[in-house]
């Protein structure tokens, strides 16, 4: 019996995306679920969010994504403060 890992998309914005994942099982040529849903993983629209997203996710996941979020990325790394 093999187990089907699917990870959906459940909150994206400019800025942000939540991913979730959920388990399941064919049996008699159905999908059962397993387990419920969980947060598998979140990104921010950055440049090593980005990178980070690319290095983990499937492809038409990230796809996606991409088509949402453009070019460029919307969040900034923090600055240092001069003290």
């Amino acid at each position: 019996m093999n187990t089907i890992k699917k990870i959906e998309i459940t909150r994206l914005t400019e800025n942000f995306v939540e991913l979730i994942a959920r388990e399941f099982v064919e049996i008699d040529g159905k999908e059962v679920k397993l387990s419920i849903p969980h947060v598998a993983n979140s990104y921010v629209n950055s440049e090593t969010g980005r990178q980070r997203l690319q290095e983990n996710e499937p492809e038409n996941i990230v796809t996606a994504i991409m088509a949402i979020w453009g070019d460029m990325p919307t969040v900034k790394p923090p600055q240092p403060t001069e003290e």
